[in-house]
């Protein structure tokens, strides 16, 4: 597996098809690399500690001035991108994926090479939108039992430990606004201090940003040093996203994004 990966980007690299390889390196320690040159492909690795979402990096300015980019991407990783894509702030023509996933076995392999849309395709027969799954939503299903009362105090006593080091936001793959709502002060919106209302407007305003957008691949809730359970927030709104309207974001390339388009169908009780 690993010496097809380092083949597909030496032949990229090579070809001219693309200017950087991103992918993961250090097998002790994996942590993102970025490979221009043919000969350094033997620096990429894979195994189970490669955590990031690598398309947190497809929006950077310093990145995309590189040229095309070639992207060594898990399924979470392809979802961000085709969100990106959808959005209108990836180029498809500039952005070759590199796809990887799970076999049989519970071992890795590298995706033959494919289309973008070949690629839905295959994520589409083989990665069902399942994410939301009654497991997957224990967690949400047992604070909705609790009274307002209850998930309000839960939900301060877990924002009080925000210390508003912003990680949540840098690791995330679709936190990529070029000045964030927290940092506008004129007028501010969200209050910097770490304190109950700048950690409770910071929090909720976040989780509501990735309504129809949040691709479940957990960075935000890994990354954070105060192990708030950012996830939780971000499946009850996927849940309410999926069940109202029918929605999962990643599995598509094209058309309206949630936010984005209205249809006669959809539910409007909330109009006044």
């Amino acid at each position: 597996m690993i010496d097809q990966l380092r083949q597909r980007a030496r032949e990229l690299l090579s070809n001219g098809e693309v200017a950087v390889v991103i992918g993961y390196g250090n097998e002790s320690a994996p942590e993102p690399v970025f490979i221009t040159r043919p000969e350094d492909s033997y620096l990429l690795i894979f195994n189970a500690e490669c955590r990031n979402n690598l398309a947190v990096y497809l929006t950077r300015p310093e990145i995309r001035g590189m040229g095309s980019i070639a992207l060594v991407a898990k399924p979470a990783d392809i979802k961000a991108a085709f969100v990106l894509m959808q959005e209108n702030q990836v180029a498809p023509e500039s952005l070759h994926i590199i796809g990887v996933d799970t076999d049989a076995d519970g071992g890795f392999v590298v995706l033959p090479q494919r289309t973008h849309a070949e690629l839905l395709d295959y994520m589409l027969k083989n990665k069902q939108p399942s994410e939301l799954s009654e497991a997957d939503l224990d967690d949400v299903a047992a604070l909705e039992k609790l009274t307002d009362a209850q998930r309000w105090d839960y939900w301060q006593a877990q924002f009080s430990k925000c210390i508003r080091c912003y990680a949540c936001r840098q690791v995330c793959p679709l936190c990529y606004c070029s000045r964030c709502v927290a940092e506008k002060n004129r007028p501010q919106w969200i209050e910097t201090s770490a304190h109950g209302r700048g950690n409770l407007a910071w929090n909720i305003t976040r989780a509501f940003h990735l309504a129809g957008r949040c691709i479940e691949c957990g960075e935000c809730e890994r990354v954070c040093p105060a192990g708030i359970p950012l996830m939780m927030l971000n499946r009850k709104l996927a849940k309410e996203v999926r069940d109202a309207f029918g929605y999962v974001p990643g599995y598509a390339l094209t058309g309206d994004q949630f936010f984005a388009g209205y249809r006669p169908g959809d539910p409007n009780d909330f109009f006044e």
